[in-house]
């Protein structure tokens, strides 16, 4: 039997109709003994209270180890019929059996949909006053106040079980909203689950792009100049190594730092615009191309999350002017107002129309960065013109910043 069933009240105190039923039985058994110990028609009495303690037994078995409730099964009524049959009979051989009407009528309402319980416990009702009025010698009909009473007691139990028969399904059907709601709940925590494992998927590949592939166009970049100046150049080419060899060591403690999963080295020895600047001046350092920082406004505290985007995006924007722009000069300008930060990286190359496409992982790198900003509820815009050289700004909202 599933739990929610077991957990119902009237299930778990199922047992409460058989004490009634079979105590019901015991003390009409024990009057009718203490009456006449002579007991007529024993042997016939015997039976028929052996086949209703046996009936009830396995009908009583039934519902807990098929899992369902019995009282809506056609097999409920026949049950119950057989049992009014065999209290007929008894109750005619020795009236007090009258004291199992009290076992037979909570068995009827707690065995029965209302459906069949109402009618049944009429026909109980009538049956009980025909008995009752042949002991009593008085005419059955409508004038026997036995007759009366008995159908204003069915009548005002019926309406009691219509009664306890909807607190019965409001109950049910709390408990299934109930498992509906726990159901739903995991479902979302599943999602949820999904969700954080695809972001951090996510996370991860635009940590790996920003740091390691950008580090190996890096190296390829200087490894591809040392080649070509190798002969005429030997100084020149050995420097490319140094810095090959220098880019490639950062790149493996970068790697490191993404598995440990930390901010950017650069924001852990300074603040967002030394930082930023630190950024510029290296990659100025390796290119050999004029690179200038400026911060206007008051700079503000920043989330982790935002300074790491903004150094990230400055750092995929640079990788794009030395791969594809041919420019001479970039101007990165970082922005405090006062519900935005914005950073733009402008350079005077040939803009973007021109460019070739990028075959080192650049598209990715601007769909990175534009997953990182919206997190954030950031914004990225690429302004450019052929020959004049291209702009990007990125801009992300002060009140959209996660809470620390």
């Amino acid at each position: 039997m599933n739990t929610s069933f077991r957990d119902d009240f009237w299930v778990r105190y199922w047992w409460i109709w058989s004490v009634i039923f079979y105590g019901s039985l015991l003390i009409s058994l024990l009057s009718t003994l203490q009456n006449h110990p002579q007991l007529t028609h024993s042997t016939p009495t015997f039976i028929l209270m052996g086949l209703m303690a046996v009936a009830h037994a396995v009908f009583s078995w039934y519902p807990i180890h098929w899992e369902i409730s019995p009282r809506g099964a056609p097999i409920s009524v026949v049950y119950m019929l057989g049992l009014i049959a065999c209290w007929y009979q008894l109750v005619t051989w020795h009236p007090s059996f009258n004291y199992l009407l009290f076992g037979l009528y909570s068995h009827i309402f707690g065995y029965l949909i209302l459906r069949y319980a109402i009618p049944l416990s009429a026909l109980l009702s009538i049956l009980a006053a025909y008995v009752q009025s042949r002991e009593a010698d008085i005419p059955f009909g409508l004038g026997n106040p036995l007759l009366v009473f008995l159908i204003f007691s069915t009548i005002i139990g019926g309406l009691l079980a219509i009664w306890i028969d909807q607190i019965i399904k409001q109950s049910s059907q709390r408990r299934e909203l109930i498992e509906q709601l726990q159901t739903t709940q995991q479902e979302l925590a599943e999602a949820v689950r999904r969700e954080a494992m695809l972001e951090e998927r996510g996370r991860l590949a635009r940590e790996i792009h920003d740091t390691l592939a950008q580090g190996f166009v890096s190296i390829i970049m200087h490894l591809e100049a040392s080649e070509q100046q190798l002969t005429d150049a030997p100084a020149r080419a050995q420097h490319h190594l140094q810095l090959a060899q220098q880019t490639a060591r950062e790149s493996l403690s970068q790697a490191r730092r993404v598995v440990q999963d930390l901010r950017p080295e650069v924001l852990e020895e300074a603040a967002l615009p030394e930082a930023l600047a630190h950024v510029v001046q290296k990659w100025s350092r390796e290119t050999g191309l004029a690179a200038y920082t400026a911060v206007t406004g008051t700079p503000v505290p920043l989330h982790p999350a935002a300074e790491t985007t903004l150094i990230r995006a400055t750092q995929e924007a640079l990788a794009n002017v030395r791969q594809h722009a041919h420019a001479q000069t970039v101007r990165v300008t970082l922005s405090y107002t006062a519900d935005l930060i914005l950073l733009d990286v402008q350079d005077d190359g040939r803009g973007l129309t021109a460019a070739p496409p990028s075959t080192t992982g650049g598209g990715y790198g601007l769909l990175a960065m534009r997953q990182r900003l919206a997190q954030l509820g950031g914004e990225l815009i690429i302004e450019s013109e052929p020959d004049e050289g291209t702009t990007l700004t990125v801009t992300i909202p002060l009140g959209e910043q996660p809470l620390a």
